[in-house]
């Protein structure tokens, strides 16, 4: 009995060691992205950098973080341009906000950049994954340039609820001078490695859609 019982030991470490070609596949899945993405990224980084003030010198970090989103009468119109530009990515994912209903794709690209309430762009991709796109939705990128910690944990249940289904969030924290994807759980945290991206990294990081 007792060398049965440590030979079942035995098997159980082997089994936790063991490497699968699906836990290789699901941590490249989560490091890599779709070059669509990171062309939405820097639209958003190129947008960014010039609602910069001009008067600001470029090498005073300090008075650029100050100015960044201190935009001229036209920022609505701006932003709209912005949002205007990104909806030819909707030949690869569903793009909201955007002028036309969306055809229902199993990926979806949710746009939260200076929103008049943040809650919106969580609030949208959880119920445009959870409730309008259901059936067909696999995965959700959020591109912002905020992150509030009290915001997303309201979510972080509603997060861990889709992912059981099999619709995965990913979140993408957008600067002028790189971009990081930030956990929107603990359970997404602990499957994830979260770096600072830049012009040369984005590179490095695509993955054809």
């Amino acid at each position: 009995m007792c060398e049965d019982k440590k030979t079942g030991n035995k098997k159980d470490k082997i089994k936790k060691d063991r490497i699968m070609i699906s836990d290789i596949l699901n941590a490249i899945s989560e490091s890599e992205y779709p070059d669509y993405i990171i062309d939405a990224v820097e639209r958003v980084q190129t947008w960014m950098k010039e609602m910069i003030r001009p008067e600001v010198e470029r090498n005073d970090e300090v008075e650029m973080l100050r100015a960044l989103f201190q935009f001229e009468d036209d920022e609505e119109d701006s932003l709209a341009r912005l949002i205007s530009s990104l909806e030819s990515l909707k030949e690869y994912a569903d793009v909201i906000p955007n002028s036309e209903k969306p055809e229902g794709k199993p990926d979806t690209l949710i746009v939260s950049i200076t929103p008049p309430d943040y809650e919106s762009g969580l609030r949208t991709a959880i119920d445009y994954a959870g409730i309008f796109n259901r059936n067909v939705c696999k995965r959700v990128w959020i591109i912002s340039d905020t992150f509030i910690f009290d915001d997303v944990t309201k979510y972080s249940p509603y997060v861990d609820a889709l992912s059981e289904q099999g619709i995965t969030m990913r979140y993408i924290l957008v600067t002028p001078w790189g971009w990081v994807e930030l956990p929107l759980s603990g359970n997404m945290a602990s499957k994830q490695s979260f770096l600072w991206c830049n012009e040369e990294t984005s590179k490095r990081r695509k993955r054809k859609s």
